[in-house]
């Protein structure tokens, strides 16, 4: 502890039933989950280049209001962006929506903290990139109804997901990930940097020049 967020993932999609909608949302994490994930889902409700961080609370009470609650929901995320739309958390709890999020804490801002390392160099500041570790999301689901899980042991977050399913109540499961890890690891970071913080190449030299 903290876990890896390659760990993270393996850990928090393989006990997933089949029936299972998934959710995606985040920078790090959800880069961490092209790869490592090992639930191959039916249905997913992602918001990738067509929107912004946040929406995976949303999306996944839409989904689990438009299957009437009959099919688990499993969101996975981070905290960042887990925090734009917390208070979602009371629709998920008051309509009592079998949605389970797993959440990744690295108490950051982790793709911005990767992409100043990376562009400006590895003692860059990050300034107001991280924020404090007291925040508990486990906690905070409880305040808006909802059940609250917190896990540091890699071994203990299949488990924790498992209940968390099968109880069919709204439920967060917070697990500590590894800052620099989720910083400067993510898989097939060069691809996704190419299109996301090169604008160079994302756009072509005309464009820069415009700009």
């Amino acid at each position: 502890s903290p876990v890896h967020p390659a760990r993270f993932i393996v850990e928090a999609t393989k006990n997933i039933p089949e029936n299972a909608i998934y959710a995606a949302d985040g920078g790090s994490v959800t880069i961490f989950g092209w790869t490592y994930s090992q639930f191959q889902p039916r249905d997913l409700v992602w918001n990738q280049n067509t929107g912004h961080l946040g929406t995976g609370l949303p999306y996944a009470i839409g989904a689990a209001i438009a299957t009437e609650g009959k099919r688990p929901v499993v969101l996975v995320t981070g905290d960042s962006s887990f925090m734009f739309h917390i208070a979602e958390l009371e629709t998920a709890a008051r309509k009592n929506l079998p949605i389970v999020t797993i959440v990744g804490c690295d108490y950051a801002w982790g793709l911005e903290v990767g992409c100043w390392k990376k562009q400006v160099g590895p003692d860059s500041p990050e300034t107001e990139a991280h924020w404090g570790k007291g925040v508990r999301f486990d906690q905070i689901a409880k305040g808006f109804g909802a059940e609250g899980v917190y896990v540091e042991r890699e071994e203990d977050i299949g488990p924790a997901v498992e209940r968390a399913i099968a109880s069919g109540k709204p439920t967060v499961i917070q697990v500590p990930i590894e800052p620099y890890a989720n910083a400067m690891d993510a898989p097939n970071y060069e691809e996704f940097k190419s299109w996301y913080t090169d604008f160079k190449a994302g756009y072509g030299a005309e464009a820069e020049d415009a700009y």
